[in-house]
């Protein structure tokens, strides 16, 4: 496996230049090694980044809180000149309470979509003279974005995503192209593994296919959105679901 030290000497100049927004998110991890694999230069943010992580990060990495703007600012000030110009950006960053709308607070409220979608934007309009021509973003929402959830905050986020996609896909090619993910529940992420055993046979029996995607499999369908393949695709929503929600 390539090591963060190792990576930037191993890519020519010309090679494609990715940002993964939350590379220490529940599939972060698979995502990085995923591009790291096929050939991109590959930075990550963190909430917080610590120089004793154990295990160290796959890649480079850049601290920035999405509630935070002076965070946001502080990031393109100083960690994007060297990145640019992004070729990619993946949004992999959210929380999800699991809370009905009666057990919000308002601190709670601004902080779901402060992560999973104004703060994104944020970054997003501040990327925006960073990136290159034909650029590609992709936001990581969710089955819950079209279809609905027990916490009604965390869904409207996602919906707030897939809108902002589709505004966005609309005005900006052929320049930039903007395009999001809506997986279901994901085998062995953070949220599978706080559910109970009982929850989690709920959710795979519930699919037509009668299984859930893994990490790795997402991650490698977020790659190979980037291919030269999908270099029609603007403006939708990819389904990984199984057949749950169509």
């Amino acid at each position: 496996m390539k090591t963060p030290t190792d990576a930037p000497h191993e890519h020519p100049l010309t090679a494609p230049r990715v940002l993964v927004v939350g590379a220490t998110a529940s599939i972060g991890p698979s995502v990085v090694q995923a591009f790291m694999e096929a050939g991109y230069v590959v930075t990550g943010t963190a909430r917080t980044c610590a120089p004793t992580d154990d295990p160290p990060p796959l890649c480079p990495m850049a601290p920035l809180d999405l509630t935070d703007a002076a965070s946001i600012d502080a990031f393109v000030s100083h960690h994007l000149a060297p990145l640019a110009p992004l070729n990619v950006v993946v949004m992999l960053a959210g929380i999800l309470p699991g809370r009905s709308l009666k057990d919000y607070s308002d601190d709670t409220m601004d902080r779901v979509m402060s992560t999973n979608f104004t703060g994104q934007a944020r970054l997003i309009q501040r990327l925006m003279p960073h990136l290159a021509a034909q650029a590609h973003v992709i936001m990581v929402s969710s089955i819950s974005g079209e279809r609905g959830s027990f916490d009604p905050i965390y869904a409207a986020s996602k919906a707030a995503q897939i809108a902002f996609v589709k505004s966005m896909a609309t005005w900006l090619a052929p320049g930039i192209r903007f395009n999001a993910l809506a997986p279901a529940l994901i085998e062995d992420s953070t949220m599978h593994d706080a559910m109970s055993t009982e929850r989690r046979a709920h959710h795979r029996a519930q699919s037509p296919t009668g299984r859930l995607s893994t990490k790795e499999e997402i991650a490698g369908v977020v790659v190979d959105m980037c291919g030269k393949h999908w270099r029609n695709l603007n403006g939708q929503v990819i389904r990984i679901n199984g057949g749950l929600h169509v």
